[in-house]
């Protein structure tokens, strides 16, 4: 490992230093370290850390693991259904925990199974029936090498040092078959190269966390930008890749760049508001206002006071010479009143039905035109004065001279002037004043005037009935300096029109190109307004630049990586074949040939710097497609012992119901493997198989290394009782229970005396079917042995059978007479017996076996 991690980068060199020194994997101190040493070796960060010079080979000696041994497992709680109180204290050598089908044996598998973190180690329920469970605990009592300690349980999975233990049940046969497993007990030496690539597996994350964090940073810079702005799409995708110089030239750096966005924001406002049009109208009133006043001021110009005032002395003097006129030619006429307009009404009307009747050739010029009587005498006369007046001269020459006077006041009472006394309420509190304001409040003021003047003398020297002489007429109320004024200021205002008139054509066309000087607009202050941002920015945007392409970077330096892992895995496998692989495969072999199971090639390959095993047929077939279920356990069995072999077992094995679907003859093998195993280890096996127990059970005899337990659900669920076994009897258990029984009779009396007599004959009748079977039968038949042993047959001594049968089948007969298990007759119910007869018999018994030893069979 040293030449290879010489060969490889300084981080790499740093974590294989690091593990040979402690023997252990990297710390969390030690894994940054790596991680920084490897930012620095590649330039990522200014260089701190001195250089990692090459390794020099160290020399280890892999420390010895202090044995461990179980000694209790009691207070069990909260486990499945099981009840409280049980205790199991596993024997040194080998502890047999038999129990029926759903007694309570799994519940306390399980707990070993959490403690080790089996393979197969699955989740513990409490009871599901009660309503609350409990809390699982439990109080573990071991040893590890001479110190005894106790460990309070309370659910945890994979708890040091029982994670030492191993631990084989059915389920995890298909592991040990089909799978490609990884060892559980890896050489201190061979584990450094696993706490290595574990090292390189930090840096490896922590390259791909710093990948992660570089390129998931949310500086919301994108939303800082208009969407518009031509640098949007390149801050959209700001990357490693971003060309910074370019960039930067479309920043905007300069120190009035906020007063130029503020201007333009002004001017967007102002086009985006509009003004433009109300403006427009407003000029559009001004102009219409200003033509009525130009062309009321060249009216009121044009207006000839002289003429009008002329005409109206002449209008009245003909008015004056008329009245005089009528009042001479009807003086004689006997009028009911003065010859006023009423009266000239009245007589123009007739004048007109005249010729309404001439127009109908109808008139009678004899007859008057209203009563229709003959016009004779002073009659006649009155009408022809009455055609005289209307055909008098004076009359036609005041028509004339109104007609004059009309003429002259038209111009001043057409001119429209409703539009002029509107702008000047609008404007006659502006400040300043307009400059042609002087000038048109003189022009309406002046056509005001006039206006009076003409209407107050129409009305003077329109009627019949005035009768007004020169001096005494209205004056015309405003003087010529006033009307010549008018014209001057006709012009000022025309020339008000003129400007008012090109500045409505100027804004006009730029109503006209309003939206398009917006969008123009818009876009700059978009532009500017980026631009300003981008130089605000800069610093995040280079960051952002930055930390793209270091994460670009990491990316390319991180590729190496799993090549490196796979160098490692390969040297690693390398070591393994010369360090575990060779040793397996002995131990492998070995445990196969003792369990007769199927002969089977192993490959070893690695994987990730681990080293793995795989068993393989001819041909590549998973071994579970050929094999049968016994012969699959019993090789899962072989794989499992040889791998807990491979470091010297130093903790407890563990069988949960190994032998279920094995034969009898497997069974036997099975047992004889863990028997042996237990001579040195200390062997735990959960079974419900009671063949496989006392073969167990009788292969401990000469040992003596051995607990037996009864798993029962009778008192509660999982209800543990120490017992001597299914078939424990042996002769010599048997002989000093009787030897015990018949020495504590000797120093008791009356009933207490009674009672033990009669469980030394009980203990008298175990013994003589005990040695029927194990000596005078040599073992060929036994109970709960499945098979007859044909080949004890020749041990039996046939010459002595006589007179053992004869000896041991009379005392068990009467063995029989005194126990509680058979019914006696009335006759013999009552006879007791002695203590004297209980030794006799016994001596007897033991006398027989001494015959039958000293017969030659």
């Amino acid at each position: 490992m040293s030449n290879w991690a010489n060969g490889s980068d300084e981080w790499t060199r740093f974590i294989v230093r690091q593990v040979l020194a402690s023997g252990r994997p990297l710390d969390v101190d030690a894994q940054e370290h790596a991680y920084s040493l490897f930012r620095q070796e590649k330039a990522l960060d200014v260089r701190t850390f001195p250089t990692e010079e090459p390794l020099v080979l160290i020399e280890r000696e892999d420390e010895a693991l202090e044995p461990l041994t179980l000694t209790s497992l009691s207070r069990v709680e909260g486990v499945n259904a099981l009840e409280t109180g049980g205790v199991i204290e596993p024997h040194e050598g080998l502890t047999i925990l038999f129990g029926e089908n759903g007694t309570g044996k799994t519940g306390y598998s399980r707990i070993f199974k959490a403690l080790a973190a089996s393979r197969t180690a699955d989740e513990i329920l409490s009871d599901i029936s009660v309503a609350s469970p409990q809390p699982q605990s439990a109080t573990i009592r071991y040893s590890l090498g001479a110190e005894p300690k106790t460990y309070m349980w309370s659910g945890q999975q994979g708890v040091a040092p029982f994670t030492r233990m191993s631990i084989f049940d059915s389920p995890s046969v298909s592991f040990h078959v089909d799978d490609d497993l990884e060892y559980v007990y890896v050489p201190a030496a061979l584990a450094l190269f696993n706490h290595v690539a574990a090292g390189i597996k930090s840096v490896q994350s922590q390259v791909d966390a710093s990948i992660s964090e570089l390129r998931s940073r949310s500086t919301g810079l994108l939303s800082r930008f208009g969407r518009t702005a031509t640098v949007y799409p390149l801050i959209e995708t700001l990357g490693a890749s971003t060309d910074l110089e370019d960039l930067k030239s479309k920043a905007d750096f300069g120190a009035d760049v906020e007063t130029r966005i503020g201007e333009l924001r002004r001017t967007v406002a102002a086009l985006e508001a509009d003004t433009i049009s109300s403006e427009i109208t407003a000029l559009a009133r001004t102009e219409r206002a200003l033509k009525q006043a130009a062309a009321l001021a060249t009216t009121v110009a044009g207006f000839d006071g002289n003429a009008f005032s002329v005409e109206r002395d002449k209008l009245a003097d003909l008015q004056n010479d008329y009245r005089l006129f009528r009042a001479a030619l009807f003086e004689a006429a006997d009028l009911p009143a003065e010859p006023d307009e009423t009266w000239n009404s009245f007589v123009q009307a007739g004048e007109r039905y005249k010729a309404h009747l001439s127009d109908l050739d109808v008139h009678d010029a004899e007859r008057c035109l209203y009563c229709r009587q003959p016009l004779v005498g002073p009659a006649a006369v009155l009408v022809g004065k009455y055609s005289e007046y209307l055909e008098d001269t004076i009359a036609d020459g005041i028509t004339v001279s109104k007609g004059r006077l009309t003429a002259l006041g038209a111009p001043l009472f057409a001119a429209e002037v409703a539009d002029i006394e509107a702008f000047l309420r609008d404007h006659a509190d502006e400040d300043p004043q307009l400059t042609y304001q002087a000038a048109l409040e003189r022009t309406v003021s002046t056509h005001a005037t006039l206006m009076d003047a003409c209407k107050a003398n129409e009305n003077n020297v329109g009627g019949e009935a005035s009768n007004i002489d020169s001096e005494a007429r209205a004056p015309l109320g405003i003087d010529a300096q006033t009307i010549q004024t008018a014209q001057p200021d006709a012009l000022t205002l025309s020339d008000a029109v003129t400007a008012a008139s090109d500045r409505l054509v100027d804004l006009r066309q730029q109503a006209a190109t309003r939206d398009e000087t917006l969008a123009a607009k818009q876009k700059s202050l978009v532009e500017l307004e980026a631009a300003a941002e981008l130089s605000k920015s800069w610093s995040e945007i280079e960051l952002h630049v930055r930390d793209a392409k270091q994460a670009d970077r990491l990316a390319l330096l991180a590729k190496p990586m799993p090549t490196l892992q796979r160098n490692l895995t390969a040297l690693s496998k390398a070591a393994s074949d010369q360090m575990i692989n060779e040793s397996f495969d002995a131990l492998f072999a070995a445990e196969r040939a003792a369990l007769r199971a199927p002969e089977m090639r192993v490959e070893y390959i690695g994987r990730k710097g681990k080293a793995h095993r795989r068993k393989v047929l001819t041909g590549k077939h998973r071994p579970s497609a050929v094999l049968s279920e016994g012969e699959q356990k019993v090789l899962a069995m072989a794989d499992f012992l040889a791998e807990a072999r491979l470091a010297g077992i130093s903790a407890p094995v563990i069988f949960d119901d190994p032998v279920s679907s094995l034969d009898h003859r497997r069974i036997n093998e099975v047992a004889q493997r863990i028997a042996s195993l237990a001579e040195s280890t200390q062997v735990i096996v959960f079974t419900h198989d009671i063949f496989f127990a006392t073969t167990l059970l009788n292969l401990m005899v000469s040992s003596k290394r051995c607990s037996y337990f009864q798993i029962t659900d009778e008192d509660g669920k999982g209800h543990v009782t120490r017992a001597t076994g299914p078939r424990w009897d042996t002769l010599n258990n048997i002989k000093a229970q009787i030897n015990e029984t018949i020495q504590t009779a000797n120093s008791e009396e009356g009933n207490a005396r009674a009672a033990l007599i009669r469980t030394g004959y009980d203990w008298i009748r175990s013994w003589c079917e005990v040695f029927t079977e194990t000596e005078l039968l040599q073992g060929v038949t036994q109970r709960y042995q499945p098979n007859v042993r044909m080949t004890s047959l020749p041990n039996i001594k046939t010459a002595a059978l006589p007179a053992a049968i004869e000896v041991v089948n009379r005392v068990f007969e009467e063995a029989c007479r005194y126990i509680d298990g058979h019914s006696q007759p009335l006759a013999s119910m009552n006879i007791s017996p002695s203590l004297t007869g209980l030794e006799a018999h016994w001596k007897e018994l033991q006398e027989a076996r001494g015959a039958w030893f000293k017969a030659d069979g």
